[in-house]
């Protein structure tokens, strides 16, 4: 379990690893909150809330499925604001296994993705052998 293996910040970047668990994902997404106010980037409380829910759901994601049957594994947050694109990108990894959609889906789950990609102007997932990035980019402008 890794309790922090890098950290990095500065106004303009912050960068996290943290064990893949429900409560070190509830401590990046507490840190990135932090990194946003503090910051003085010119988001607004509701473009900030997008930008906390779509990490989140990635977080979650990640804390829950990636390394599941596996043992432990980290996380890793990279986020950065480009002051000229007036943009925040947020890239959430793991180095765990893409699980495929179960053949009968519970209703009340399953909606991370649809989620993720509804409140980031751009959402990318990467799959492969060496783990999974989700890449939530916000135009933090409007």
């Amino acid at each position: 379990m890794t309790a922090m293996c890098e950290r990095t910040e500065s106004p303009t970047q912050l960068r996290r690893t943290r064990s893949a668990d429900a409560a070190q994902a509830s401590r990046l997404r507490r840190e990135l909150d932090a990194w946003l106010h503090q910051s003085a980037l010119s988001l607004t409380e509701s473009r900030c809330a997008d930008v906390l829910l779509g990490v989140n759901e990635a977080l979650a994601n990640c804390a829950e499925h990636a390394y599941h049957g596996r043992g432990d594994g980290d996380i890793s947050m990279h986020a950065t604001y480009d002051d000229a694109a007036q943009r925040v990108h947020v890239k959430i990894s793991d180095h765990g296994r893409w699980r495929p959609r179960a053949a009968v889906v519970c209703s009340h789950r399953g909606r991370g993705l649809a989620l993720m990609r509804a409140l980031a102007d751009q959402c990318t997932v990467d799959r492969g052998a060496a783990g999974t990035t989700v890449r939530l980019d916000y135009d933090v402008s409007s």
